[in-house]
């Protein structure tokens, strides 16, 4: 019984890794968006299972970052480059400016998780926005295609990496949606959050997921301000 208590959070960290490996395997906007999805909700109940059945360790900690890098990380360059960067008429300079834009969420996300892992537990809050939310903000523009651009235009193709590369290595600190149990003072920020969604959702549809995104940096701000 032990060892299968010790296993479940392990087999649900996993299954994360498994829908970004097969997100890559699709390569597919609309498809790989969906599993991403899945791998997301994976990584929430992953953590949770481990703190309720108390069999935290190591071992999980270092297999969720991996498992991270690569939905995370890897996946979510993987699909932007395909479906929203690259183009058959670019020459090779133009090619290669791109593919490092691309490489810039995989490092990024990267550098974060190993900071996460060695500085920030995460427990009260991040410091720099979570890969998660940043992949979820980047497979979300392939999945809406030119909704979004028509929306916001083309400008942000181009943007959108190098901003949020750079916030999820930035020292910016950012509220925490799975501290539930600290109490109610310290969840103002997520009640807040998860509230305005609804009707975000009602209003905005898919636009909601990356719009969410931005809701949730703003947000950000006054619990920054507040941790001064």
């Amino acid at each position: 019984m032990s060892f299968l208590k010790k296993a479940i959070p392990s087999a649900l960290t996993s299954m994360n890794l498994l829908c970004g490996f097969w997100a890559i395997l699709i390569n597919d906007p609309v498809i790989s968006f969906y599993y991403v999805l899945v791998a997301i909700a994976f990584d929430f109940v992953d953590g949770l299972s481990a703190r309720a059945l108390k069999v935290q360790s190591l071992f999980g900690k270092e297999l969720d970052s991996l498992a991270d890098m690569v939905t995370f990380g890897v996946v979510p360059g993987f699909l932007y480059y395909h479906h929203m960067l690259q183009n058959d008429l670019d020459d090779t300079a133009i090619m290669f400016g791109k593919m490092l834009l691309a490489t810039l969420i995989p490092v990024c996300a990267g550098l974060r998780l190993a900071k996460f892992n060695v500085k920030d537990s995460g427990k009260k809050g991040f410091v720099g926005l979570p890969s998660s939310a940043s992949a979820l903000m980047i497979i979300s523009l392939p999945f809406l295609g030119e909704t979004w651009t028509d929306l916001v235009g083309s400008w942000s193709v181009l943007i959108i990496p190098i901003v949020f590369s750079l916030l999820m290595v930035s020292s910016f600190p950012m509220f925490n949606l799975k501290g539930l149990n600290l109490g109610l003072k310290a969840n103002i920020y997520p009640l807040i959050y998860g509230i305005t969604l609804l009707p975000m959702i009602y209003f905005f549809g898919w636009l909601t997921l990356p719009l969410s995104i931005l809701w949730y940096l703003l947000l950000s701000i006054p619990y920054a301000i507040g941790k001064e």
